[in-house]
């Protein structure tokens, strides 16, 4: 599956340079990042609030350390979640006006919108990364387990790198289609062309099986 393709195969093949282990670790990430950081983020939580539970009820028990570090893998995941959100166009948003428009016109909208929101997010990466780097320079730590707060405070910043790379991908799509060109929109492959669907295919097949091999 993906998830062990990410964490063992692939890197492994990577470094030793076997099976364009490369371009298949780094398709990986392309499609499924932010969707194996967060199956791996909700994993641990469950883990460690199963633990809790047992050692509570069971056991008779606490743990000073598992609210903790569920709370700091919730705030991870959350910041993380807005990046997945850009990359498959998931907010809360009114459909009926944008709706009425062809395909090429509500391009037109979300290029503008999605330059603003790019603009945004440019904005706040280094906002994101002062707050981070505050935390380096204080030197502070959580109080139950000691984790230097940086890795917390990382949350923001990586989140906000990731979503402006997800709201570039998506613009050049838009844009794209704006111009009319005939494009594979991976959100939304029901208003692309068989053509588009069929070279998206190919070059799916490509980078999974490193240009033909197996």
């Amino acid at each position: 599956g993906p998830v062990f393709s990410f964490f063992l195969y692939y890197p492994v093949n990577a470094l030793l340079g076997k099976g364009n282990g490369m371009k298949k670790l780094i398709h990986i990430l392309d499609e499924s990042l932010e969707e194996i950081l967060l199956i791996g983020l909700l994993i641990g939580m469950t883990l460690i609030m199963g633990i809790q539970v047992i050692s509570r009820y069971i056991l008779g028990m606490s743990l000073s350390w598992s609210e903790e570090i569920t709370r700091y893998l919730f705030i991870w995941s959350g910041f993380l979640s807005v990046s997945y959100c850009s990359k498959k166009c998931l907010s809360i948003k009114i459909e009926q006006l944008v709706s009425i428009f062809p395909r090429r016109g509500n391009a037109v909208i979300k290029v503008v919108n999605h330059t603003l929101e790019l603009i945004f997010f440019i904005y706040m990466i280094p906002v994101a990364y002062s707050y981070m780097m505050s935390a380096v320079q204080s030197g502070q730590v959580s109080p139950a387990c000691s984790i230097p707060m940086y890795f917390i405070q990382a949350a923001p910043f990586v989140s906000f790198v990731l979503v402006a790379f997800r709201i570039v991908q998506r613009w050049i799509i838009e844009f794209k289609i704006t111009i009319g060109k005939d494009v594979y929109d991976p959100v939304h492959p029901e208003h692309s062309s068989t053509d588009a669907v069929i070279k998206a295919n190919v070059e799916n097949l490509d980078s999974t099986n490193g240009g033909g091999e197996v």
